[in-house]
C-alpha cells in the first residue's frame, strides 16, 4: 500500500514531534512514524521522568537543609508516581497530534527511495519532504540512566555511575538523595568538561554534589550496580537510511537549515545531528519546519539555552566564555537570599560590547537563562534589562540590578 503525504517524519521525540505538529498546524498533510513509544527518549526515559524525580529530591533536600526535617524517600513510590505522569503526557501528546490531523503510524521505518519511507512489511509512505528524527542511543552497553528512569532497572545498594556529563551529574544527585550510596567515576579531567561553563561554576557543583553525599572518584569502586552514563551516539542504522552523508561520530551532515547535503527535500533533526540534546532538537525542528513552509531561518546553536539539573542547576547560552566578564552572586538578590539560594551569574561581552555568553549556577535559574537568551548578540542588552520591571520578589530582579551596576560603572 502506498500513501502520499506532503511531509513524512520518522521519529517522535522532541525533534520529530515538534516538526510534525508545527507542519500539521500550518495545514500540511503529515505522517509521523514511530517504532516505539510516542515521545522518544526524552519523554519516556530521559528529561521528563528525570525532572519528576529531581523535583522530589530537591524538595526533600530543601526541608533537610532549611528546617532540619529528614524525609526518607521511597524510590519505588516515586518512580510509579513519575511514570503515571509520563503516561498522561503521552496521552495528551497523542490527542494533540490527532486534533491537528497528524497520522501517527506505528512501526520501524526505512528509506527505500529518495521520497519513500517503508514502514513494516508492506506500507509505503511517499513524502514531498521527509524529516528524519531517529534520536540517539547509549554509547556503551550495560545499565544506562534510561534503564533507571524508565523503571526497567531498580537501583540498589552501592551505586557506581561512570561518566562526567549532564546525565551522570543529574542521576548521581537524584540517587544520593533517595538514600543510595552513590559514587561518580570521572575518568579524566573534570565534570562537564565538554560544556562551555566556567571552571568556578563546575567547582561549585562538585562541592554541592559532595555535600549531598555523592563521592567523586577516578578509580574503580566495588558496587552493587554499575551505571554507564558515558555519552550517546546517533541511533541511525545506515543500511536502513541510504543516500545520507555522515560526519565524524555518525552524525548526519546537514546545512544550516537542517537539510541533508545535496537533497533539499530531506531533513535531519534531533540527536542524529550535532549537537545533541532535547532543547537543541526542538530548535532544529523549528528551523526545518520554517524551511519547509517557505520561511527559512537558520539554526543557531549558540541561541539555544541548556540547563543541567543537579545539586546545583548549571546553565549556559551563547558563543563561548572568552571576553569581558560581568559577575554577580545570586545572594545579592532578596528572593535568593531569603531562600538561601547560592550561585552566580556570569555575563561575557564581546569586543563591541554585545552580550556574547551567559553562564549561571544556582537554584531555579531556568527563567533567568530564558530571559538572557533573547538578548544574546544584542548591543542594547543592558538598556533592555534596565527598562524591564520584573516581578517582586523574583530572582530575575537580579538582572535589572546587574544592568544598573553596568550602566553606572558599579560592576
Amino acid at each position: 500500500m502506498i500513501k502520499h503525504y506532503e511531509v513524512v517524519v520518522v521519529g517522535s521525540g522532541p525533534g520529530g514531534f515538534t516538526t510534525a505538529l508545527h507542519l500539521a498546524m500550518n495545514g500540511l498533510k503529515t505522517a509521523l512514524v514511530e517504532g516505539d513509544k510516542l515521545g522518544g527518549t526524552c519523554l519516556n526515559r530521559g528529561c521528563i521522568p528525570k525532572e519528576g524525580l529531581y523535583r522530589i529530591a530537591k524538595e526533600a533536600l530543601f526541608l533537610k537543609k532549611k528546617l532540619g526535617v529528614e524525609i526518607n524517600l521511597d524510590f519505588d513510590k516515586a518512580i510509579r508516581y513519575v511514570r503515571g505522569k509520563v503516561d498522561q503526557i503521552r496521552k495528551n501528546a497523542e490527542f494533540l497530534l490527532k486534533r491537528e490531523g497528524v497520522d501517527l503510524i506505528r512501526g520501524c521505518a526505512e528509506l527505500v527511495d529518495y521520497h519513500v519511507v517503508k514502514v513494516g512489511r508492506n506500507l509505503y509512505l511517499k513524502g514531498d519532504c521527509v524529516v528524519l528524527a531517529c534520536g540517539s542511543k547509549q554509547r556503551e552497553e550495560g545499565i544506562s540512566p534510561e534503564d533507571v528512569l524508565s523503571g526497567k532497572v531498580k537501583p540498589k545498594g552501592r551505586i557506581l555511575i561512570e561518566g562526567s556529563g549532564a546525565s551522570a551529574c543529574e542521576l548521581a544527585f537524584v540517587l544520593s538523595l533517595f538514600g543510595f550510596e552513590t559514587y561518580m567515576k570521572v575518568k579524566e579531567g573534570r565534570l562537564l568538561q565538554d560544556y562551555p561553563i566556567e571552571e568556578e561554576f563546575v567547582e561549585r557543583l562538585e562541592k554541592e554534589l559532595q555535600m549531598c553525599g555523592v563521592r567523586l572518584t577516578d578509580s574503580h569502586v566495588d558496587a552493587d550496580m554499575h551505571i554507564k552514563a558515558t555519552g550517546r551516539v546517533p541511533n541511525l542504522c545506515r543500511e536502513r537510511f541510504p543516500f545520507l552523508e555522515f560526519e565524524e561520530g555518525g552524525y548526519v551532515k546537514v546545512n544550516e537549515f537542517m537539510q541533508v547535503a545535496g537533497m533539499e527535500w530531506l531533513y535531519a533533526v534531533g540527536d542524529i545531528t550535532k549537537p545533541m540534546g532535547a532543547v537543541h532538537a526542538i530548535a532544529k525542528a523549528k528551523c526545518a519546519s520554517q524551511t519547509i513552509l517557505g520561511s527559512p531561518a537558520p539554526y543557531k546553536p549558540e541561541l539555544v539555552p541548556v540547563v543541567i539539573c543537579s545539586a546545583l542547576e548549571v546553565g549556559y547560552v551563547g558563543k563561548g566564555i572568552k571576553g569581558k566578564k560581568i559577575n554577580k552572586t545570586l545572594n545579592a538578590n532578596a528572593k535568593s537570599f531569603i531562600n538561601s539560594y547560592t550561585g552566580m551569574v556570569s555575563l561575557t561581552l564581546d569586543e563591541e560590547g554585545r552580550l556574547a555568553h551567559c553562564s549561571i549556577a544556582g537554584e531555579n535559574i531556568s527563567e533567568i537563562l530564558n530571559t538572557l537568551t533573547m538578548l544574546i548578540g544584542s548591543y542594547l542588552w543592558d538598556e533592555v534589562l534596565y527598562q524591564t520591571t520584573f516581578t517582586h520578589p523574583s530572582v530575575c530582579e537580579l538582572l535589572g540590578d546587574l544592568a544598573v551596576g553596568f550602566i553606572f560603572n558599579r560592576v
